[in-house]
């Protein structure tokens, strides 16, 4: 389990360092960009998986149509919701936009695991599980308060579009967990951990880059911007994209490798994101997101340690 532990620390270094390929997209349109990126995401994924498990199309024909069709809903969602992540990262900068998200994320994402995991829930652990929920969302408002105080002077509008993006864009990743639990009765005759998360990975992550791709061409199409593909230093992005497609993926594949190693997908999808949260931040005060709003940086701190605090609470349920 201690392994497990360890393996789940460097997931949320990696979930919590993806997020620098997202700042900058140009030569790229932002819907070119997100588009290749959804592609090559779905590559990374996809040649992983078939490598862990080769028998993946055998196991998903015996599975039940339910074990498939709801991870793959969950992924679409998912996947749709983050264009407005993406968005959110522009507006807000990359520490605020992972506050929120993640807290939120956390939270949707860990309630349905939790539950379908117990088979018996004590009302204790019903109830200190709530009290988590509830400090988490304390801990999203104070992030908020520290990016609204920072930004103060920057146009409103797009401040709270970034921060209700952000929201949205947090729900809906917390579908994705809830998708890699479902769909982990497909596995059990996998004796790999490994193997396991990646079947469970393919139904969701797969849904959701097509979903996100398919948007993306749409909008490309629309606002006539595909040719961006041909810019000169688009060779030079896209390699910057395949690494963060990779170091995405590896957040989780880790993840998922460390829930089935442990405590399971509830639980441990609030220590992911906990440990994601502290390193975006790390990188969001790096990129000097926070320069010279000292008051404001230890306003988004506190927010950070009220969000810690709830998942103190979790670890001892």
């Amino acid at each position: 389990m201690i392994i497990g532990y360890i393996i789940l620390i460097f997931a949320g270094i990696c979930q919590g360092s993806f997020g620098l390929g997202y700042k900058k997209y140009s030569p790229l349109s932002w819907e070119v960009f997100w588009g290749v990126y959804n592609i090559l995401c779905l590559i990374v994924m996809t040649i992983w998986t078939i490598i862990n498990e080769p028998r993946l199309f055998s196991v998903m024909a015996l599975a039940e149509p339910q074990y498939i069709i709801v991870p793959i809903l969950c992924g679409i969602v998912w996947g749709l919701s983050t264009l407005a992540f993406s968005k959110s990262v522009i507006l807000v900068g990359m520490s605020m936009c992972f506050g929120v998200n993640m807290g939120v994320s956390a939270a949707v994402g860990s309630i349905i695991p939790f539950i379908r995991g117990q088979k018996d829930i004590l009302p204790v652990n019903l109830s200190l599980f709530l009290l988590s929920i509830i400090i988490t969302l304390l801990g999203i408002a104070v992030i908020t308060k520290a990016g609204m105080n920072r930004d103060k002077d920057k146009e409103i509008k797009n401040m709270k579009l970034g921060i209700l993006l952000a929201v949205v864009s947090g729900i809906c990743s917390g579908m994705m967990n809830v998708g890699f639990d479902y769909a982990a009765v497909i596995t059990e005759g996998i004796k790999s951990d490994i193997a396991k998360t990646a079947v469970q990975w393919f139904l969701v992550l797969g849904g959701g880059n097509i979903a996100a791709a398919l948007c993306c061409l749409v909008l490309a199409l629309k606002n006539k911007t595909l040719n961006t593909v041909f810019e000169k230093s688009v060779p030079r992005r896209i390699c910057i994209l395949f690494l963060t497609a990779i170091v995405w993926f590896a957040a989780l594949a880790l993840y998922g490798v460390a829930s089935n190693m442990t405590s399971g997908a509830g639980l441990c999808w609030l220590m992911f994101n906990a440990i994601a949260l502290v390193v975006s931040n790390f990188w969001g005060i790096k990129m000097g997101e926070w320069s010279g709003f000292a008051k404001e940086k230890r306003l988004l701190f506190m927010g950070d340690a009220i969000l810690a605090l709830s998942w103190v609470i979790i670890y001892f349920i």
